[in-house]
């Protein structure tokens, strides 16, 4: 199969691996962790950064398996999981959360990416995606949440 393909099938399926692990694991058996993300950071690191660590880790070792085994596809699977990482890394982290506070996008669809974020810290739940999301009607009008409340 074409590399390119499989790389940009690899990065569209991190958005739902993204969104499962959000959901069920981060705001489950993980909330050890990922508990520190929900409340103010202080200093530059947070308990939670331990995820993206692990996603990296893994990322790096299927793409130096791949190079070892001369296996294009998993070299193309990795690189598509590490572009989704480096994305989500830039929007949720740096621009959402703030962590490079130079960056400051006003482009209407990352606006909404914030709000959306700004919801689900708000109130716990939905929405756990990043890229796609989907808010309930009854939260998706409400007037007190602005892209600006994200913790």
């Amino acid at each position: 199969m074409n590399p390119l393909i499989i790389g940009i099938f690899s990065f569209a399926t991190m958005e739902l691996v993204s969104y499962l692990a959000h959901r069920y694991v981060y705001h489950g058996i993980g909330w050890v962790f990922h508990r520190s993300h929900h409340t103010r950071r202080e200093g530059i690191f947070e308990l939670n950064d331990i995820f993206p660590m692990i996603f990296s880790v893994i990322a790096i070792s299927l793409m130096l398996w791949g190079f070892e085994a001369d296996a294009d596809e998993v070299v193309a699977a990795a690189i598509g999981v590490s572009a989704y990482g480096m994305i989500y890394f830039i929007i949720h982290d740096l621009y959402i959360h703030r962590r490079a506070k130079w960056l400051s996008l006003r482009i209407p669809f990352l606006l909404e990416v914030k709000k959306a974020h700004a919801i689900h810290h708000k109130y716990g739940g939905e929405p756990f995606g990043l890229l796609l999301f989907f808010r309930k009607d009854e939260v998706r009008n409400q007037q007190d949440i602005s892209h600006e409340t994200v913790v």
